[in-house]
């Protein structure tokens, strides 16, 4: 059964640091995930790659500094960020691997629209 990751939604700016420590929790899980799924399977190209691009995108969660400059637009960016990592998980399920390489790089573009937000 695919895991399933629930946006809380932002109380304050204030929530921002546990909100990350959330995504970057979650895209650990997602890479256990696909090792866990390397074992035996064919698409190792697929699935390397995939595991590869999110050890960079957690890197880049935990990156930024400074306060975010606009709650709304981080809380609608997140929500995204939690519906692509849902996404993650019920590709690797259904062993879509190489729909997972395209929500990947849609995460990746979202982590950075994040992190833009950051002064």
């Amino acid at each position: 059964m695919a895991r399933l990751y629930v946006f809380p939604g932002y109380d304050d700016i204030d929530d921002e640091p546990e909100m990350r420590q959330k995504i970057y929790r979650a895209l650990k899980d997602a890479e256990a995930a696909i090792r866990r799924r390397m074992v035996g399977e064919e698409a190792l190209d697929s699935l390397g790659r995939a595991l590869k691009a999110i050890n960079m995108i957690s890197v880049k969660v935990k990156s930024p500094r400074g306060k975010p400059s606009d709650l709304e637009r981080l809380e609608e960016i997140d929500g995204e960020i939690f519906d692509k990592i849902n996404s993650i998980f019920s590709l690797i399920q259904s062993k879509n691997y190489e729909g997972l390489l395209q929500v990947v790089v849609d995460l990746d573009k979202l982590v950075d629209r994040r992190n833009s937000l950051f002064r």
